[in-house]
């Protein structure tokens, strides 16, 4: 570490040897500082206004009886990236050694109320001052004649209302990183940097991070500050932040923020369970954020449906990713849309904030593992819409769908199934009325090609066995396979496309099948394949009301003897895999 001698003025450098006390300035930069460069020459730096700054700062070590400040405009050789790098990476523990930081607040008069001479300064504007308030146990305010005019901690209740940054922390009750990530992201929402760069950067010491500098990377330092957060912290709260007007225009986002100024109303966000060790695991991979052994609330979908959707069969996806510690105390939720085999896009709208009692009430879904999209650039409605080739729609509300595997596959916003390899089983576990009696079955089908598919239908109560081998919960990425069930239960492969079923003595058939259809997704159309169920009651030639007919149709066949086919929906999921086994659980209701 490099220091002045406040009475030579002269650098000195420590390295091994333990530092001797020393003061440091907390100040704006102006167009005439003093560089490093300019320290080196004799008497060229004494003609910049800047330096007035670096005796006044000298004088009242002395008068504190501390030999040594640092300035962080001279202190540091900034043509060198190395030392500029551990500087910054450093900077926050020197303030935290610091005997005492002086701010010199130098558009503040004489005479003015430190309250609010504080409030307008420019210091309190700028995202390098932040540290400089919270690391150091004793900060000392000086107006612009360097007249004494405020202290921490005495004032930190003045400098609590004016930063929003909790007295407790300015007191030095709290460490920083006893605060939520989005807390102290909120802390600098409101401050501003000269290189864009910096506003990660200068976040380093109150996050906790350390990592390269690239001057010239723009924007992406504050995404590259988000992932090294996630390597060692799995603190939620790093996806509460709002969109920005553009991402709303757009309709979507990546989970990670733009900036800073994204976590502005996040001051009173607190990590919603009680020890951020209870959180989810996330971490950072090619595809995204991946998660693991998390739940998804679904909430009945109000927006954005497509045309002709039942608004009560279609439900949107929301991730709790925060509590609010004021008002009324209500979880915070993000909204995400699924795109793709366990694939999911933040749609770009305020955080969905849900009461204490709506939480307990809403379906919950959960997830072994999925990913968020980080990176939103190529994904226009084309890609989008690829993700949608050859897909299963399932929609009508006479039906309910209990279970569907694989469950990555299913998509409970469109109601649909994503086009699945041929080696894995498609199959869903349906409930409807058939002869007055709520009756299962399991619908399998399997893709033999790009545009063959084979379907099978069984009666649930039938095949107990099969169903509970089918539908069972398993480890993340163990899906079932065909030639697994061939082995294990031969007799599915046997089933056809149709079944009998026996309700009171009356026979009906149950036919399934998936002609093809025209889906609108993002605006577009995409032909794909629907599922369809067909149930009509058997009845013999001797029957009267067959009126000479062997088939019937079942409901509404009654008083309109054509054949009915109806589009099956999966209005409700209560779990898309079945809850782990637990003492008095029925895994598969008959």
């Amino acid at each position: 570490m490099r220091l002045i001698n406040a009475n030579t003025l002269r650098f000195e450098e420590f390295f091994e040897k333990p530092l001797p006390p020393y003061l440091v300035l907390s100040h704006t930069w102006g167009e005439d500082e003093v560089t490093f460069r300019d320290m080196q020459q004799p008497h060229l730096h004494l003609g910049k206004s800047g330096y007035a700054k670096i005796t006044q700062t000298c004088r009242l070590a002395r008068s504190k009886a501390i030999d040594y400040v640092w300035v962080d405009t001279c202190c540091i050789d900034k043509t060198s990236s190395a030392e500029l790098t551990e500087s910054i990476n450093s900077m926050f523990q020197w303030y935290q050694r610091a005997v005492v930081c002086v701010v010199h607040l130098a558009d503040m008069e004489s005479g003015v109320d430190f309250g609010t001479g504080v409030r307008f300064s420019r210091w309190i504007t700028r995202g390098w001052t932040l540290q400089e308030l919270i690391a150091p146990k004793r900060v000392e305010f000086y107006d612009s004649k360097w007249k004494l005019c405020g202290q921490k901690p005495r004032d930190s209740d003045v400098l609590s209302a004016a930063t929003k940054i909790p007295e407790d922390l300015l007191l030095g009750n709290h460490r920083s990183s006893e605060y939520s990530v989005a807390q102290r992201l909120s802390w600098a929402s409101s401050r501003t940097t000269t290189r864009v760069e910096d506003e990660a950067y200068c976040l380093f010491g109150i996050l906790e991070v350390n990592m390269p500098l690239i001057y010239g990377e723009g924007k992406m330092a504050f995404r590259r500050l988000q992932e090294e957060l996630i390597k060692r912290s799995n603190d939620i709260t790093i996806f509460a932040w709002q969109p920005t007007r553009e991402e709303v225009q757009e309709g979507h986002c990546g989970v990670l923020a733009a900036s800073p100024q994204a976590f502005a109303l996040c001051e009173h966000v607190c990590v919603w369970r009680p020890s951020t060790s209870h959180n989810p695991q996330f971490v950072l991979t090619n595809r995204g954020i991946q998660l693991q052994d998390i739940f998804f609330h679904r909430m009945p979908l109000k927006n954005d449906q497509p045309a002709g959707a039942d608004e009560s069969l279609k439900r949107e996806y929301v991730f709790m990713v925060g509590f609010l510690s004021r008002g009324s105390g209500a979880y915070l939720g993000i909204q995400l849309r699924k795109i793709g085999e366990s694939l999911f896009l933040r749609k770009s709208r305020p955080l969905k904030m849900i009461s204490g009692t709506e939480n307990k009430s809403l379906l919950k879904t959960d997830i072994a593992t999925c990913h968020f999209v980080t990176d939103t650039r190529p994904l226009d409605n084309d890609t989008l819409l690829a993700f949608r080739k050859r897909c299963t729609e399932v929609s009508i509300p006479e039906w309910s769908m209990k279970h569907t595997i694989p469950s990555g596959y299913w998509d409970d916003q469109d109601m649909i199934q994503f086009h699945l390899p041929t080696y894995l089983v498609g199959a869903f576990l349906l409930e409807g009325d058939v002869g007055g009696k709520r009756t299962r079955f399991t619908v399998l089908y399997r893709r033999e090609g790009e545009d063959q598919v084979r379907i099978y239908i069984l009666e649930t109560a039938k095949h107990t066995a099969a169903t509970a081998y089918i539908f069972r919960r398993r480890a993340p990425g163990d899906m079932l396979h065909w030639e697994d069930l061939g082995l294990d239960h031969p007799q599915v492969l046997e089933a056809s496309n149709q079944t009998q079923v026996v309700i009171d003595r009356r026979q009906f058939t149950v036919t399934a099948s998936l002609p093809s259809k025209a889906l609108d997704f993002f605006g577009r159309t995409k032909i794909g394949r629907s599922l369809q169920l067909e149930v009509v009651e058997n009845r013999s030639k001797g029957d009267p009301g067959a009126k000479g007919r062997e088939l019937v149709p079942y409901g509404q066949g009654r008083t309109n003897r054509r054949h009915r086919s109806t589009d099956v929906s999966f209005p409700r999921i209560a779990n898309t895999s079945l809850p782990r086994s637990r003492p008095g659980f029925q895994s598969i209701p008959s």
